[in-house]
């Protein structure tokens, strides 16, 4: 059997800012492949999640204004990426599509088209790909993009990544091999996947290059990152679910194995973070840094570090990390910005005693990273890395930055600037009651005031949180 099972234009039947459709298809047996065809009118993203009679996720497609396709295929080297290959079940497969306006479509206007072929390939319009597969006869979704555990090096020191990225996959600019030499050339260690709203089920020719898979969960209420997931958010979700508080909360609380879930930019104009009830407990990483080619993030980097002050004055001992969100070609800028959006750009350091992606996860946690747009930064008591709780309540503290760049120290303590130094050595004496609760970090700042990087901090006893929502951070942020 072959031929189309679905084909439908996609009309709204009122003005707003998103549609969600579902769609059956009965696949008859012995089919080898579905090919899975989605144009979208300009201005609308798109987001297309197929499911199997076993409800099982088997393909992601992410699209922005333009026309994509996938082919899922029994044959696992001829399956596009972004889909679980294997059997081509008999039965009622679903098709879940969620469309995003960005502008005014009127009451009747056409939002896109879904069709849906069997055994049956549009020239010229799939690529095939070459990647690694572990286990193609498995049809839940998987990752086989690499074993956690898997060491790529065995040496402790830091290592540098970049915790947020994009491929042509949906609206960067990049392939993914392409993605692969822009990091070494910034020699990175390794590098998270978050393309919007799907996460790779493969990567292509990824050699000695550590990439973890992720996703950017894509909602107009705000953006957050699912690092080193173990499956997809929306095995169990619908996509139309992150468009309010209730669904995006569950979203959130699922079981993704070892990952990190980390909000995105939270004060970025255009995409703040806005789900006020978020639990803060259930959210390991601060993105601090994101993007500093993009003009607006001058302003939502600074609100972001207020943000953090406010959490970690409270005891909160969330992780600061970087992003560089990259979109773009290298030679490409944003406008109003004179230099180039960069893959590592910032690069966010972590220390492991190897490489590997359990071991990243498990030192974010525990806060020892450093974030910086060039130079390393040092920073410790003597005795304990950032993000750890300080042996000693006198003392002293030491930075140094690898620059000749004219920059400027600011040292931070519980959320006040205590000190500025015009230089890349410095050094600042402590002296604290055991019995009290403090922290201590550095903020390296370029001469014009952009920040340079910053440290996570080195703390000094414990407190008991009691923010516990989003909404009582923005309360205590200033007006």
């Amino acid at each position: 059997m072959s031929g189309v099972l679905l084909f439908e234009q996609i009309k709204s039947e009122k003005t707003g800012t998103y549609l969600d459709r579902d769609y059956v298809i009965n696949v008859q047996n012995e089919i080898e492949s579905l090919y899975i065809d989605v144009h979208v009118s300009k201005g609308v993203w798109a987001t297309c999640m197929i499911y199997d009679p076993n409800n099982y996720l088997r393909g992601q497609l992410l699209l922005t204004g333009d026309a994509r396709s996938i082919l899922i295929h029994k044959q696992a080297h001829k399956s596009n990426p972004y889909t679980v290959p294997g059997e081509i079940y008999e039965g009622e497969w679903r098709i879940n599509v969620s469309f995003l306006c960005n502008e005014n479509i009127e009451a009747g206007g056409i939002w896109g088209e879904c069709a849906v072929y069997a055994n049956e390939l549009v020239p010229g319009t799939v690529k095939l790909d070459k990647w690694n597969w572990t286990d193609e006869k498995k049809s839940s979704f998987q990752l086989t993009l690499y074993q956690s555990e898997e060491v790529y090096q065995h040496e402790k020191r830091w290592y540098k990544g970049d915790f947020h990225t994009h491929t042509t996959f949906t609206d960067g600019e990049m392939s993914r091999e392409e993605n692969v030499g822009m990091a070494k050339k910034q020699q990175l260690d390794f590098f998270v996947a978050t393309d919007h709203n799907i996460v790779p089920t493969s990567w292509h020719d990824k050699s000695d290059m550590l990439v973890i898979p992720g996703t950017e969960v894509t909602s107009p209420l705000g953006h957050f990152n699912i690092i080193n997931p173990n499956t997809s958010p929306f095995a169990k979700c619908k996509v139309s679910d992150m468009y309010e508080e209730k669904g995006t909360n569950k979203i959130i609380n699922q079981n993704y194995g070892d990952a990190l879930v980390s909000i995105n930019h939270p004060f970025l104009k255009g995409c703040p973070w806005i789900y006020e009830e978020t639990v803060i407990e259930h959210i390991d990483t601060l993105e601090i840094i994101n993007d500093p080619t993009y003009p607006d993030n001058r302003v939502a980097t600074e609100k972001a570090l207020i943000a953090w002050n406010v959490l970690l004055n409270d005891g909160h001992q969330i992780t600061g990390i970087g992003g560089s969100d990259s979109h773009l070609r290298p030679t490409d800028t944003y406008e109003g910005s004179t230099e180039p959006s960069l893959m590592g750009d910032p690069g966010t350091y972590v220390y492991c005693a190897q490489l590997s992606a359990k071991q990243l996860m498990d030192s974010v946690r525990k806060g020892n990273v450093i974030v910086s747009r060039g130079g390393f930064i040092h920073f410790t008591d003597g005795h304990c890395l950032p993000g750890e709780e300080s042996v000693l309540f006198n003392g002293i503290l030491s930075v140094e930055v690898e620059t000749e760049d004219a920059i400027y120290i600011e040292w931070i303590v519980d959320g006040e600037i205590k000190k500025r130094a015009y230089t890349n050595v410095h050094t600042y004496p402590f002296h604290f009651s055991e019995t009290e609760y403090h922290w201590i970090r550095v903020d390296i700042r370029n001469t014009d005031g952009t920040l340079y990087g910053f440290s996570n901090p080195i703390y000094f006893g414990k407190k008991e949180p009691k923010i516990h929502k989003w909404k009582e951070v923005l309360e205590k942020m200033p007006k």
